[in-house]
């Protein structure tokens, strides 16, 4: 019986052993396992430099767009507002004290030639009346002629001084 004894004691070491290298196998692989689908699953989350870059460009992109965005809204007020002063301005000097002096200046300069014309007539028409006037009427024609110059370079700096534009008459 000591050799069925031996018999029995390897024929039941066998079996305690092999429940614990199953046990360590199955471990084993589990741990392999595990460690594969972590392995994968890194590889195939993981950011990649170009998506990175492409994330930083969008988000500085956007950044930019909202920037621009603030900008235009603060510059459309700021365009609003100057031209509400400007409609304000405009009707200021229209009304102005110095606006309605040149017009008040330009239609005296206006008064002054057309009296100046009809008494170059006048005199012309005197001369012709009385004789030997000749001379004297080429004398103050030849000053009325200077004076209604004088007239018209003054009405041609008003025009200028209230609208940048000279004078439309020539004489």
């Amino acid at each position: 019986m000591p050799p069925k004894t031996q018999v029995d004691s390897t024929v039941v070491e066998t079996p305690k052993k092999k429940p614990v290298m199953l046990i360590t196998a199955f471990f084993l692989c589990f741990i392999f396992s595990v460690l594969a689908s972590s392995g994968v699953a890194y590889i195939m989350l993981k950011p990649s430099p170009e998506n990175a870059k492409a994330a930083d460009t969008i988000t500085e992109q956007g950044n930019l767009i909202a920037t621009m965005e603030r900008t235009l809204a603060q510059q459309s007020s700021k365009i609003k507002t100057i031209e509400e002063q400007s409609e304000v301005l405009k009707l200021y000097l229209r009304h102005s004290s110095s606006t309605a002096l040149k017009n008040i200046l330009i239609d005296q300069e206006r008064n002054i030639q057309a009296y100046l014309k009809v008494m170059k007539s006048a005199m012309k028409d005197l001369s012709a009346l009385s004789p030997r006037t000749t001379d004297w009427n080429n004398e103050y024609q030849y000053q009325l002629d200077l004076a209604l110059k004088g007239s018209i370079e003054r009405e041609d700096l008003l025009k200028i001084l209230k609208t940048g534009e000279p004078n439309e008459k020539s004489q």
